[in-house]
């Protein structure tokens, strides 16, 4: 183990133990943060999910109009060589 991941190591073991230890002194000051940002919270989060929808619901409108843009010119060629044919047989009758 390097000298470098050694400290990181410790720091991290430090910085869990202090937040322990505040965090039990603090409980009271904890929870009414938590109740206090717990309304953003939800209400951004509920945002973001509205806007992933939205953004899929856009995607998936996009990719339907793109295949029927595919789809379409392969049934007109398709069209052209049956009347062609028609009109071959047509003449030679």
């Amino acid at each position: 183990m390097s000298k470098g991941t050694a400290i990181a190591l410790v720091v991290g073991i430090v910085c869990v133990i202090v937040g322990i230890v505040l965090l039990v002194v603090w409980w009271s000051d904890f929870l009414t943060v938590l109740k206090g940002a717990l309304g953003p919270m939800l209400a951004l989060g509920g945002g973001l999910v509205i806007a992933i929808a939205w953004s899929e619901y856009q995607a998936a409108k996009e990719m339907e109009r793109l295949t029927a843009q595919v789809q379409q010119p392969s049934q007109t060629q398709t069209q052209p060589s049956q009347t062609q044919q028609s009109s071959e047989q047509a003449s030679q009758q």
